[in-house]
């Protein structure tokens, strides 16, 4: 049951992710600049309230009741913005081409708004959408996953993340290619259709999964005691507005010690790596999918790359268990534990990767009308490269998961979590302004080196964790 409301979970989210993508190109057909900015919106209001997502989380007594609201107000997001995107498709004011739509087709409410309010109103949406995703997140990974580890044998906790996460990459890779061959096939309006359908037809099913699980794991339902402080001062004072007062003073102290607890924790140096990750445009993530859309690859060249590429992301997470499993028979005595070797593995290999795969593309001619058919061998290194890489950005992303998860005391771990996401917010604000600031596609080198050389940060932090943990002992 939890693997069901999962793989649900993650395929809407990958699915409409990919969509926004596609539909945003569609609408803006030569800059990188709107997505861009939808970008730097969306994670930058999650930067700002993760760790408010997390103290809310954590001072909930029912882990079940923080799972349904995630879950629901992120499915009625997602429809209310495909409802949008079929206004702005179907209204003939838009500058959005759709030349498979019926040209007869008129809402009467799209005369009445302008393309850049419409477009305003989905960002909004997408932020919503975006604040309920990290919620679901932190509440799934870090909260439900190692509370069930401790109370069953089997699977152990680097098997059962492992098995998450593959569901997850497999979200990633069947979603794109399920929207491309509508995309392709259909027409943008269909796909937004098809989109809002199928998240409103698994709701029920995603709820009733995940309130089974729930219900057969006694760790899941013991109540949280609740750390509410802003509910008890309600209560106490008469006086609502200076209750309001203390109670914003008690909420800012909150996260004060939620950045305290971060940064004062022995994992952080080795958090900060992973949250680092996001910056990087060097995957096929939303400004390099445009990049390419913009550089004339074909959306099924684009789609085949990522199906081979979350293939490899796959296998990165059959391959962790069975390495997790060997170093602990066979453990490394100048490294502090397993997940420090392979988190340090990953992240050389990945560095190692990403260096030809620049290169490569720094080598792309920007002129070319057809670079997959012109330069096919650059074309092969970007994808072959890129593609390899995500092996090693998995294995150190797992690692680092699971270095949080056993190394944070369970009743800071979801707050802990939230501050993480803050940074991870941060990074991909970082990713999202570079390609909005240099928005012209001659231009995407230049934030593409930036990335690299965030991958190499990533292998210095991580690093440094190292060194820190073997002075410790």
């Amino acid at each position: 049951r939890l693997y069901i409301s999962h793989f649900l979970s993650t395929w809407n989210m990958r699915s409409y992710e990919f969509t926004v993508i596609l539909l945003f190109a569609a609408a803006y057909p030569d800059s990188l600049l709107p997505t861009s900015i939808r970008g730097v919106l969306t994670n930058g209001v999650t930067l700002l309230l993760s760790p408010a997502i997390g103290s809310w989380v954590d001072k909930n007594a029912s882990r079940f009741h923080t799972m349904k609201i995630t879950i629901v107000v992120q499915r009625a997001c997602i429809v209310a913005g495909c409802l949008l995107w079929m206004l702005l498709f179907l209204t003939p004011r838009s500058h959005a081409v759709d030349d498979s739509r019926p040209k007869q087709v008129l809402l009467k409410l799209g005369n009445y708004l302008s393309k850049d309010v419409i477009i305003g109103i989905l960002m909004l949406f997408g932020i919503f959408e975006r604040m309920c995703a990290v919620g679901n997140n932190l509440v799934m990974e870090r909260d439900w996953v190692p509370t069930i580890a401790s109370e069953v044998s089997k699977p152990p906790l680097h098997q059962l993340n492992a098995i998450m996460r593959r569901i997850d990459l497999v979200s990633k890779i069947l979603a794109p290619v399920f929207v491309s061959t509508i995309a392709i096939k259909t027409s943008s309006v269909v796909l937004v259709i098809v989109t809002a359908g199928i998240n409103l037809g698994t709701v029920g099913i995603e709820l009733a999964t995940a309130r089974t699980a729930w219900n057969k794991c006694n760790a899941l339902k013991l109540a949280r005691e609740p750390k509410d402080v802003a509910t008890v001062l309600r209560s106490s004072i008469d006086d609502e507005d200076a209750a309001s007062v203390i109670v914003v003073r008690e909420e800012i102290e909150q996260d004060k010690k939620g950045l305290a607890l971060y940064f004062s924790s022995d994992v952080c140096l080795a958090s900060l790596s992973a949250a680092l990750q996001s910056f990087s445009v060097l995957s096929l993530s939303g400004p390099m999918t445009t990049y390419l859309l913009t550089r004339h690859y074909s959306l099924s060249l684009i789609t085949t790359a990522r199906t081979a590429i979350s293939a490899v992301e796959i296998g990165s997470t059959l391959l962790f268990p069975l390495l997790a499993s060997f170093l602990s028979r066979h453990p490394l005595p100048y490294l502090p534990d397993n997940m420090a070797v392979l988190g340090l593995s990953g992240a050389t290999l990945q560095l190692a990767l990403l260096i030809p795969c620049f290169v490569a593309l720094a080598a792309l001619p920007t002129s070319s009308p057809d670079p997959a058919a012109a330069f096919p061998a650059l074309t092969a290194a970007v994808f072959v490269f890129l593609g390899l890489s995500r092996l090693g950005h998995w294995t150190h992303n797992m690692a680092v998961q699971q270095i949080a998860q056993t190394r944070v005391a369970p009743r800071h771990r979801v707050e802990f979590s939230g501050v993480e996401m803050t940074f991870v917010s941060g990074a991909e604000i970082g990713r999202w302004a570079c390609a909005a600031v240099w928005s012209r596609p001659s231009q995407f080198t230049g934030v593409a080196f930036a990335g690299l050389v965030s991958v190499g940060v990533v292998w210095g932090l991580f690093f440094g964790w190292i060194v820190v943990e073997r002075r410790r002992r």
